[in-house]
């Protein structure tokens, strides 16, 4: 059996919610916004794989390259702004770095998902297709019901 769209779907909500917990753990670790804008990069990746788009050709290239420079910037305002306030601070980056994570993630599942040729397992059935044979008959049924004597 091929994969489908919806198949490539699931594949890529899969990728971004792994992805997006991943920088939720590491998130708080000093330094994290520059392997974390990688991770995104890898993300990006691997989501035009599971719709089966070659994410190198230059127009997906270009989408993958805005993708990590808005990761990477908004990773570093992140990190700066927030990283330097210690516990509540670090908290705060963890969350905010897998909240960009999963932005990310969902924009390139609709950019990727946009361009995937994969095929919409989706069936639809016209109306016009069905006859009365293909549509079960009523059927009736005796159902004995009890009267209260009040």
């Amino acid at each position: 059996m091929s994969k489908s769209l919806q198949d490539a779907d699931r594949d890529a909500k899969k990728l971004v919610a792994n992805w997006t917990t991943g920088a939720a753990l590491t998130g708080w670790i000093p330094g994290s916004a520059f392997f974390l804008t990688a991770a995104d990069t890898a993300m990006i990746h691997q989501v035009a794989n599971a719709y089966g788009v070659n994410a190198f050709d230059m127009d997906h290239l270009l989408s993958t390259l805005s993708g990590a420079v808005g990761s990477a910037i908004a990773g570093g305002v992140i990190a700066e702004v927030v990283g330097a306030i210690p516990l509540v601070g670090w908290a705060v980056k963890s969350a905010a770095m897998a909240a960009k994570a999963k932005v990310i993630g969902e924009a390139v599942i609709k950019y990727f998902r946009e361009r995937s040729q994969l095929p919409d397992a989706k069936i639809t059935i016209p109306m016009e297709a069905l006859d009365d044979s293909a549509i079960p008959s009523k059927q009736k049924t005796d159902i004995a019901v009890e009267e209260d004597d009040d």
